[in-house]
């Protein structure tokens, strides 16, 4: 298969953000319709402790239902770097 010609650089942040979110979720479709390399690809969770995994999909849900409780990473970094340098 061709490559496709784009430069990510040429992109914005958050352009980029959503180009992977869009990968990501036809590898989830390709997934669901019994592609294995979609399936091989989406089971590198299976790896991931599950109470962690169930810990990310909690913060996930949270952060769905009320966006405005996040922390910015540009802020979450300069604190740590404050507090750990």
């Amino acid at each position: 298969m061709a490559q496709p010609s784009l430069d990510p650089a040429a992109l914005t942040v958050e352009e980029r953000l959503r180009l992977i979110e869009d990968l990501w979720l036809s590898i989830e479709k390709d997934a669901e319709i019994g592609d294995s390399a979609a399936i091989e690809a989406l089971g590198f969770d299976d790896k991931i402790d599950p109470e962690l995994l169930a810990e990310m999909e909690r913060r996930v849900e949270a952060f769905k239902r009320d966006p405005s409780r996040a922390i910015r990473w540009e802020d979450l970094r300069a604190e740590l770097q404050q507090k750990y340098g």
